[in-house]
């Protein structure tokens, strides 16, 4: 059997429901069946995987793997992945350091297949990345109903980790803009529309530095170290999409409510 993640009718009060309720559900939601099959074939497959070529052709063992590192629609890329993968990381040129998306570059670290071409033994974090799937999928469960949910849980883990990271200011900015789940959160908290893509890359900067000011008093994405500065940012992207699809008559209260935010 599985576990559906309750968040009543989602939004910001989904949200705090979540927060109330997050350690029972998260237990209960790993208990479930499904989740045990799926640990157990990856920790009995994975020290098999001797190529990249050997885990994209274990069509399961490719899912467990995209899923814990937030790239389920690249099932279908299975040539793409496999050229992720071989990747040399160290090497600047190599394909896996010229995406933008950084997710890329976790997948490529986390699975080190690249040195199997070296003839060099790699050990796989195994409990890393089962820890990283048990957090996606349990995001994804809620997603599944509430992709605002989703969204918002997935931006309180990565730019967590964006912000403690020793990249430039600019450079976290654009690890974020590279993001399409972290986009979404920051253009929806700032109620950009989209045009907002279209600008050039230092314009979209410099927008989203000035709004973040204006919302926490900081333009930095390292002030997102503490939670509380992020929790502001999560709390209007998940108001303002409420108000997006409230109905009429409930609008005046959540426009108070965003006011108060």
């Amino acid at each position: 059997m599985s576990y559906n993640v309750q968040v009543g009718s989602g939004g910001y009060w989904g949200w705090k429901i979540l927060e109330r309720t997050m350690v029972r559900q998260r237990s209960a939601f790993l208990q479930a069946h499904s989740m045990k099959v799926s640990r157990d074939y990856f920790r009995e497959t994975i020290h098999n995987i001797k190529s990249a070529e050997d885990l994209v052709n274990d069509r399961k063992l490719f899912s467990i793997v995209l899923r814990a590192f937030g790239l389920d629609s690249d099932i279908s890329n299975r040539f793409f992945i496999k050229k992720v993968l071989e990747s040399d990381p160290a090497d600047k040129a190599s394909l896996v350091n010229k995406l933008a998306d950084k997710r890329y570059a976790d997948l490529n670290r986390g699975l080190a297949l690249y040195a199997s071409s070296q003839e060099k033994s790699v050990a796989v974090d195994t409990a890393e990345i089962i820890d990283r799937y048990e957090s996606r999928s349990f995001e994804k469960n809620i997603g599944e109903r509430h992709a605002e949910i989703e969204l918002a849980l997935n931006a309180q883990r990565e730019v967590l980790n964006i912000a403690i990271s020793d990249a430039s200011e600019n450079a976290k900015w654009y690890r974020i803009l590279a993001s399409k789940p972290l986009r979404q959160v920051f253009e929806g908290a700032y109620g950009l529309g989209a045009g907002f893509a279209s600008l050039s890359i230092d314009r979209q900067l410099s927008e989203l530095k000035d709004k973040t000011k204006k919302l926490t008093g900081d333009s930095s994405v390292s002030q997102f170290e503490l939670r509380d500065k992020l929790e502001v940012v999560i709390r209007r992207f998940l108001l303002r999409g409420h108000l997006g699809v409230s109905s009429a008559s409930s609008r005046y209260v959540n426009a108070l409510a965003l006011l108060r935010a």
